[in-house]
């Protein structure tokens, strides 16, 4: 720790939603300056709670904040950066027809903090991260030609531009391949050596183990523990996340069949040319049989998110043919895809996955009653009832509004509607995104078992490596739009998929 007085101190915090959910319940830890601490927490711990109200987001029902010993209460975010705390989140919040400079200079004038934004500034702090990082960062580059972890790098300065006492890094990092994130880890060291402290929500433990100086465990609202690195261990933290649930966890491969000699989906010759003239999906050849689980590794912004929206007819192709158990799919609509009784799991699923002012229940309804003209409320309540207990969803009732669920049990109900709906090919993106490591798990088994026992072809695309080995078949490396393979996921080489994805 940098020194004995706390940066930030949590006291006695604790918030509710309505329906009866305890997000937060009495929780109290410390800040330092000149240190890194890792947020852990099964999926409805209270972890975005707890970083919501830091940033102003949410106001506690009770406890209070304390910035370097004194009392602070945060309005909004506005009020939270003015004390130095910035939160960098998970998907880049950067306009893509603005450059590097314009983005920033913009941004923090939006904020209401101008003085900060002088170009001179602005240059002079892209240069010396670029330096550190040996990574070039022209701030004349247009945002839609950075890569993702080039734009993640942005977001960070953002926050070192707003001079950040506290970086909030809401899985921020957590679907970089490690050579990525280490370069992160050296800015947020240099960070951390000049005063500043960085707070890591993230589901990976083993990157909180090699991050952070300290660890603290949320679960079920309370306070479960907190370790310094030196005692920390996999099992120690996994006991405090999960109690007995702990033993669930594996990570290894799962069983497989022969899959049918059956083509499910078919990927031909495949260009998608984005609004900037780039081949953002460039000659894909992919094939998916029934009962076979086909895996797409690649770092966010490789093209493998349109692959699967011209897949799912979201979006146009320009070239080549797409094929589902035989029929031409090729720019019909997602209403024929959907016919053919395919799942889609999407990239941003909390904004793209679900209508949040409704209930559970209705999110569920739409799909599976979307042809009818009257809504079968008692079939649809019993499909939401199911997919509920089955993927243990932490809500008071189906008819609980989405809005007030967690991050990961909004999740739970996408991936349960999606899976429940699957009948012909489940197509996905980070299926198992926001989620604990036991549910992962338990949801990785699920589609694995559609794939085997139902013979439905799935077609999947992941920034976790994890997941990509743990599930596949079948490997693919998208990087750039282009794509590599198809590998056998049973003798291919770890170091290899990575070094693909990153060359």
């Amino acid at each position: 720790m940098g020194e004995n007085k706390p940066l930030v101190s949590v006291r006695n915090i604790s918030k509710s939603f309505p329906g009866g959910i305890i997000a937060l319940d009495n929780v109290n830890f410390d800040i330092y300056r000149g240190e890194i601490v890792a947020l852990l927490g099964e999926n409805g711990a209270g972890k975005s709670t707890m970083v919501k109200i830091l940033y102003g987001v949410y106001f506690p029902d009770e406890g209070e904040i304390f910035i370097e010993g004194r009392k602070t209460v945060f309005y909004n975010p506005v009020d939270a950066i003015k004390q130095g705390i910035v939160m960098v989140s998970q998907i880049p919040q950067l306009i893509d027809r603005l450059s590097i400079r314009e983005n920033l200079v913009i941004g923090l004038s939006i904020l209401g903090f101008g003085k900060l934004a002088r170009t001179s500034r602005v240059d002079k702090v892209i240069g010396e991260i670029s330096g550190k990082l040996g990574m070039k960062i022209d701030p004349d580059t247009m945002a839609w030609k950075l890569t993702y972890t080039q734009k993640q790098m942005i977001e960070i300065l953002r926050a070192f531009l707003l001079n950040a006492k506290l970086v909030i890094l809401d899985e921020a990092l957590t679907y970089l391949p490690l050579e990525e994130r280490r370069r992160f880890y050296t800015v947020l060291d240099t960070f951390k050596k000049n005063g500043g402290s960085s707070l890591i929500i993230t589901h990976k433990i083993t990157e909180a183990m090699e991050i952070a100086d300290r660890i603290i465990v949320l679960r079920r609202g309370k306070l479960s523990g907190i370790l310094r690195r030196e005692e920390a261990s996999i099992e120690k933290i996994r006991e405090l996340m999960f109690g007995e649930d702990a033993g669930k966890i594996t990570y290894e491969r799962l069983a497989s069949v022969a899959p049918l000699n059956e083509n499910c989906i078919s990927i031909e010759d495949l260009v998608v040319v984005d609004e900037y003239g780039r081949r953002i999906v460039d000659n894909a050849r992919i094939l998916v049989r029934k009962g076979e689980v086909v895996g797409i590794a690649g770092v966010a912004g490789s093209g493998q998110k349109e692959l699967l929206q011209a897949v799912m007819g979201l979006i146009r192709v320009d070239k080549g043919r797409i094929t589902i158990i035989g029929n031409d799919v090729t720019n019909k609509g997602v209403g024929l895809v959907r016919q053919l009784g395919v799942g889609y799991i999407p990239d941003i699923p909390l904004r793209h996955g679900v209508s949040s002012d409704n209930t559970i229940l209705e999110n569920i309804a739409v799909l599976f009653q979307k042809d009818r003209a009257i809504i079968r409320w008692d079939e649809a309540r019993e499909i939401a009832v199911r997919v509920m207990k089955k993927y243990q969803v932490l809500a008071r009732n189906e008819e609980t509004p989405v809005k007030i669920l967690s991050g990961g049990n909004i999740m739970k109900v996408i991936v349960g509607r999606e899976l429940e709906y699957s009948k012909t090919a489940l197509i996905a993106y980070n299926p198992t995104r926001a989620l604990d490591e036991v549910t992962a798990v338990m949801v990785r088994r699920i589609i694995k078992d559609k794939a085997v026992n139902g013979k439905i072809g799935v077609l999947l695309a992941s920034e976790d490596l994890d997941e990509i080995f743990q599930l596949s078949d079948t490997i693919y490396v998208m990087n750039s739009g282009k794509v590599y393979g198809p590998f056998n996921a049973e003798t291919a080489k770890r170091s290899e998929i990575e070094h693909l994805m990153v060359m």
